[in-house]
């Protein structure tokens, strides 16, 4: 199945949503905020870095833990072949999943297994401090949605409604800043 993208990371790659994959019952249903993605420090051909940390591809599973960051970034080429993508470093891929597993799931007692895993935002957004960063380096600011000011819209909230009666799950855990996330 071939998905739609939302738009394009300043990488070219498209932005597709990130939504869970195991469609089995589960014992909870976790809502998260919104999708993160797999970010990239970019060298510039002078060899300084050019942006320390940019996201240039949807995350690979929603929750993703930082797995296999260094192969998704080896096979993206910046725009024009403009320099070179490096791994961002680990604690800027994957530390909502791991912080997820660690300090929510396993102090319950739960594995990955157990739950069903949503975002009020199924994609990744971009934040102020990408768009300021591509604007300091002088390139092109791309299709990527910024985070929306309402979360879910009402065919948001049919849809995770839709997966929360699908994962038959009984116990609901909610993720995110209180007061940030309107929905």
């Amino acid at each position: 199945m071939t998905l739609n993208p939302i738009g394009f990371f300043p990488s070219g790659q498209p932005i597709l949503p990130v939504r869970q994959a195991d469609r089995s019952p589960k014992r909870v249903f976790v809502l998260g905020v919104y999708a993160s993605a797999v970010h990239a420090r970019w060298i510039h051909p002078d060899g300084r870095t050019r942006i320390a940390a940019l996201a240039v591809a949807s995350e690979p599973e929603i929750f993703w833990t930082g797995q296999g960051a260094e192969q998704i970034i080896a096979g993206i080429t910046p725009p024009g072949d403009n320099g070179r993508f490096e791994t961002a470093g680990a604690h800027l891929n994957g530390p909502s999943g791991r912080a997820f597993d660690e300090c929510i799931l396993s102090p319950l007692g739960l594995s990955r297994a157990d739950a069903w895993l949503c975002d009020l935002v199924p994609h990744s957004c971009m934040n102020p401090s990408q768009e300021a960063a591509l604007r300091r380096e002088h390139l092109p600011i791309p299709d990527w949605p910024r985070v929306p000011a309402v979360l879910a819209d009402d065919n948001r909230r049919l849809e995770i409604l839709a997966e929360l009666e699908a994962s038959r799950a009984t116990v609901l855990i909610t993720l995110g800043e209180i007061g940030r996330a309107h929905v």
